[in-house]
């Protein structure tokens, strides 16, 4: 049986594009059992920045920043010299809760994105509370916030009943004068798909209101969209699972290639099957990808039961052709 699971595992990573990184799994860097904020015992939503080019002073040359996925969430904050780790909670956390006076009052936030905008200088901090609204805060230190508003919502797009588990990049379309693009989940009449919005300042977003990426082939649900450009071409990395199947497990991810414009879809089948952490691992899901000046990229993701994840960590050195640009915030 354990030889069966390792052949299909093998199957996947050997169809993946020449240009994509062979990962080796590292392990677990943030479980829950040792932290003290840890209203539920799960942890989501990995979100990595180089600190050390960004403020003065950090805490570690690293930041971490992830959340439970129920009520009450909250934002957190782990620290680290090294993207491989040890990784430290930060003492105060949550630095971001579900309550800030004056501005909202939700029953959970969750769901946090970081990404340095260089024209601001400033941290930009995208993250969802309740479901249908992605909000924004900034800060100039990466752990005291300034709240910017609510920048997503649902009324921008067809029939979705939820826009949240945003994943923001520096990138311009064809067409299009933004310079960032955000990849968010829509709950679609109970299919979760991905929903694109642009925007020029990372403040206020247009969105494309029909859906961006349908789930895979075999599944019916798609979240914790990751674009990637490699060797000139660009791509999707997504969880989906099959909730037939059972909606706190299965989950697997998943390569979708698209064209300059994200206009167009090929699904290339899975980029990581949730075997590869272990054979008895329940899934492997919201994908954030960190690429150092050596080369070296990091893919920093949950795992385990749905509810019950924790933050892994695989490293890959660089395979064929390298990145024409960083795969996602390392700067």
């Amino acid at each position: 049986m354990l030889a069966s699971l390792m052949l299909s595992s093998l199957a996947w990573a050997a169809a993946l594009p020449p240009e994509m990184p062979i990962f080796k799994y590292k392990g677990i860097i943030l479980d829950d059992k040792d932290l003290r904020y840890n209203p539920h015992q799960d942890l989501i939503f990995p979100s990595v920045i180089a600190a050390h080019d960004c403020f003065i002073s950090p805490l570690g040359r690293y930041y971490l920043y992830y959340a439970p996925h129920d009520a009450p969430g909250g934002i957190c904050l782990a620290f680290a010299g090294n993207p491989a780790g040890p990784w430290h909670e930060y003492t105060n956390n949550p630095i971001i809760t579900r309550e800030w006076p004056t501005n909202y009052k939700v029953s959970h936030v969750s769901g946090p994105h970081a990404l340095w905008n260089p024209d601001e200088r400033k941290l930009f901090l995208y993250y969802h509370g309740e479901n249908p609204v992605t909000r924004l805060a900034t800060s100039t230190d990466g752990i005291h916030f300034h709240y910017d508003g609510a920048v997503v919502h649902t009324g921008m797009f067809q029939n979705v009943s939820e826009a949240s588990y945003g994943r923001v990049f520096r990138r311009e379309l064809p067409g299009h004068a933004g310079e960032y693009v955000m990849l968010l989940m829509g709950n679609n009449q109970g299919i979760r798909r991905i929903y694109l919005a642009t925007s020029k300042s990372g403040r206020e977003w247009e969105p494309r209101r029909a859906p961006l990426l349908d789930p895979p082939p075999g599944t019916d649900q798609v979240a914790g969209a990751w674009y990637l450009s490699r060797g000139g071409k660009h791509y999707f990395v997504a969880h989906a699972n099959n909730s037939k199947a059972g909606f706190n497990q299965g989950y697997d991810l998943y390569l979708a290639e698209t064209d300059a414009a994200f206009e167009h879809i090929n699904y290339l089948g899975k980029f990581m099957d949730r075997t590869f952490v272990s054979p008895t691992n329940e899934g492997v899901m919201s994908p954030c990808f960190f690429q150092e000046q050596d080369g070296a990229i990091y893919l920093f993701f949950n795992i385990g039961a749905r509810l019950r994840n924790k933050i892994a960590l695989a490293i890959a050195q660089p395979a064929g052709q390298a990145p024409t640009q960083p795969p996602g915030n390392s700067r």
